[in-house]
């Protein structure tokens, strides 16, 4: 792809990451995003819930990621957010109960964070881009350090546990930085709480040797604290790029002679090979594209174990109705040569926990990290029950159906390496 269009990509995954906070985007057809990718360009000068999110190329709609963390990504006709392995996870509470108070005494009560004072270091690896070290006074939950700059406190719930072994809790919440252009950079900070209730900070958690900021699930399901190491799944840097990473990890934190470090996990995140020829798709993180029945599209992280990851799907794509764990499985990964170079393409099985199955058709693209996964067809949808299987016949791909008529069809398409808009020329 020209520099061009890469900017054109990053500056609409970027704008769409801070005016979509909800981690969708709408995914049109080609005139329409043309269009709206056109007027959003005018609109703002954008560059990252990268927040990161799922046609690209001339016809490009903005997938979006977690709301959290990075840049949106853009929609193809698919989608993606994050979704843990089959690894082992951490207990899912904080395993610190707060401290007692003394006998005929009472707890104090901690200011309000959202509407609280606070000296705080300057943000990690984005002093100018963020915020450098002093006071700012939080109203609602936000401080705008600058002109275009907004830091946005306590949109996690603040987790107490004590963190620097002194009798009596801290405070965890997540601080944001957000600015216009497309910055929404996450971090973990830690708050202490005075004898009479005032918060005064201990630092920013996450600091790893490779990377001090990470992209993250900043919940509390995912955050746990245990002896003062605070534990959270991590999915690699965080990127301004549009597209997140995929490498799930566990990471332990603790404070040690003032400041936080890593002190348990791996300390290098493991980035794929742009050749996918030389890529184990069975054993690497994938975005994996879903479109929504409103026309909007999400992509989900799928960390691959031996040909198996596992995914948290929203219902009916509404993020509001909940999610439900699948276990997602690869086939055959096979390219095909078409007009505009190589595409790659395989057949993804997801299974529910009732054991329902269904299958997506997804076209993979280099970008960002992780292979991207574009969603060409899908069980469920368009009068589709299963998909059988796809191959090559030259440079026409041969998908197999069995409609919801019981009938087998034979579906062809001529693929497209760059804008992931597959064109069907039978039924």
């Amino acid at each position: 792809m020209s520099d061009n269009f890469d900017t054109l990509i990053a500056d609409a995954f970027a704008e769409f990451d801070a005016a979509e906070r909800s981690s969708y985007l709408p995914a049109p057809g080609a005139p329409a995003v043309r269009h709206k990718v056109a007027v959003r360009r005018r609109v703002h000068l954008t560059a990252f819930s990268v927040a990161g999110a799922l046609l690209i190329a001339v016809p490009i709609a903005a997938y979006a990621t977690s709301p959290r963390g990075n840049n949106s990504p853009p929609n193809v006709v698919g989608s993606a957010s994050p979704a843990e392995t089959a690894s082992p996870t951490p207990s899912l509470a904080p395993s610190s109960a707060p401290a007692s108070p003394a006998p005929g005494s009472s707890a104090p009560a901690a200011a309000d964070l959202r509407n609280a004072t606070l000296n705080l270091p300057a943000f990690p690896d984005y002093e100018a881009g963020c915020m450098a070290k002093g006071k700012r006074k939080f109203v609602n939950g936000t401080a705008t350090p600058r002109d275009g700059v907004q830091l946005v406190i306590g949109e996690l719930a603040p987790i107490k546990a004590d963190l620097d072994g002194v009798p009596g809790d801290e405070q965890l919440t997540t601080i944001r930085c957000q600015h216009r252009g497309s910055m929404n950079v996450t971090q973990l900070l830690a708050l202490k709480v005075a004898s009479d209730g005032a918060l005064t900070s201990l630092g920013y958690v996450i600091n790893s040797a490779d990377t001090p900021n990470v992209y993250a699930t900043f919940s509390r399901e995912a955050i746990t604290v245990d002896d003062g190491v605070v534990r959270l799944v991590v999915y690699g840097p965080y990127q301004t790029n549009g597209w997140r990473p995929c490498d799930r990890q566990v990471r332990g934190y603790a404070l040690r002679d003032g400041a936080f470090r890593q002190v348990s996990g791996p300390t290098t995140f493991r980035v794929p090979s742009k050749n996918f020829h030389e890529v184990d798709f069975r054993n690497t993180g994938l975005l994996m594209g879903r479109n929504n029945p409103d026309g909007s599209g999400k992509f989900y992280c799928v960390p691959m174990v031996n040909g198996a990851g596992e995914a948290d799907l929203d219902n009916n794509g509404d993020p509001n109705k909940g999610t439900t764990r699948y276990t997602i499985t690869i086939g055959a990964v096979t390219f095909v040569n078409t007009s505009d170079g190589e595409a790659t393409f395989a057949i993804l099985t997801l299974r529910s926990p009732s054991g329902e199955m269904s299958q997506t058709l997804q076209s993979f693209q280099r970008g960002g990290d992780h292979p991207l996964g574009w969603e060409i067809l899908r069980s469920g949808t368009n009068g589709v029950s299963r998909i059988e299987k796809a191959e090559v016949s030259g440079d026409i791909v041969q998908v197999t159906v069995t409609t919801t008529s019981g009938q087998q069809q034979v579906w062809s398409y001529r693929p497209s390496a760059i804008n992931q808009s597959w064109q069907r020329v039978s039924s």
